[in-house]
């Protein structure tokens, strides 16, 4: 596949939206500096290890700051299946960011997932020494691009277990917006389900308005019409492989019916909304790695 390249003018800083290396939709982005200093958002699934393994010692072996936006495989794993490589493949983390609620809250929130979470849990304390726990209004400054962290699951109580309308986990995603010199800014949303987007358009309103917005929960089912009423994106980046974006799952089995827009994802409801707002620039993950400049 070809590299999507998108030319906003971030100055000099790049923001690299990794593909999906397996079937599966995940989320894994490099932030690169002019003078090379590296972030890493959330990763992949293990099967996205190798192509971000390949990019992090492309741009110098050493992340600054890598930030895992909630406790879902589709976003752990890949950093999981580094750590468990004795030498961390010669990847050198200088600080870990994170904020998840108590690891017992998110167990009963979320049985179906506990044995991944609990691979997770056990390696994160490799990472005690560089931790470092995010709180709402820190500003993490690199190499002058600002990391301006807005929320984090301090309300986690809200969101009931119970919750059926989508996943209560999803809805204690890490929020930040990456403010760039020259005035761009990228907000990242992670998986933000319908109710932690409510809240967020109620608390920041037209703060939320940024250039690139990464799609909440890979583009279906998150954060809200609202909420990008309110970011007025010029570029969207979608953390969906194709029978995701375009709703086929013909394109994951081809024993399904080849038809767009046929089965139940809301993929095309958001695309349909995004088109309202004029956004003319996607940047999509299952048509290969995707450069913003």
């Amino acid at each position: 596949m070809n590299e999507q390249l998108f030319d906003i003018g971030l100055g000099g800083y790049t923001i690299i939206q990794a593909p999906n290396m397996t079937k599966t939709q995940m989320m894994s982005y490099l932030i690169i500096t002019p003078n090379g200093k590296l972030v890493v958002i959330d990763g992949g699934l293990r099967g996205d290890s190798k192509y971000l393994t390949e990019k992090i010692h492309e741009y110098g072996s050493v992340v600054s700051y890598w930030i895992i936006t909630h406790v879902h495989s589709d976003h752990y794993f890949a950093l999981v299946d580094i750590a468990q490589n004795g030498d961390m493949r010669d990847i050198t983390v200088e600080k870990l960011c994170y904020n998840f609620p108590p690891a017992e809250w998110i167990y009963e929130a979320e049985p179906q997932y506990a044995d991944d979470n609990r691979v997770f849990f056990d390696v994160l304390p490799r990472f005690d020494d560089i931790a470092m726990i995010l709180n709402e209004g820190d500003k993490i400054n690199v190499d002058g691009m600002i990391i301006d962290i807005m929320k984090v699951p301090d309300d986690y109580l809200d969101f009931d277990p119970g919750y059926t309308g989508g996943s209560t986990v999803n809805d204690t995603c890490v929020v930040f917006k990456v403010l760039f010199p020259n005035g761009k800014d990228a907000l990242f949303l992670g998986d933000l389900g319908f109710r932690a987007g409510q809240k967020l358009a109620e608390r920041f309103g037209n703060q939320l308005k940024s250039d690139i917005v990464q799609m909440a929960h890979h583009g279906q089912n998150g954060a809200g019409e609202e909420v990008y009423k309110l970011v007025k994106p010029k570029i969207c980046m979608w953390t969906a492989p194709m029978w995701l974006y375009d709703n086929n799952l013909w394109y994951r089995d081809k024993r399904r019916k080849n038809e767009f827009n046929s089965h139940n994802f809301k993929t095309v409801e958001v695309r349909n909304w995004m088109e309202k707002l004029g956004v003319k620039h996607h940047a999509i993950e299952g048509m290969g790695a995707a450069r913003i400049i």
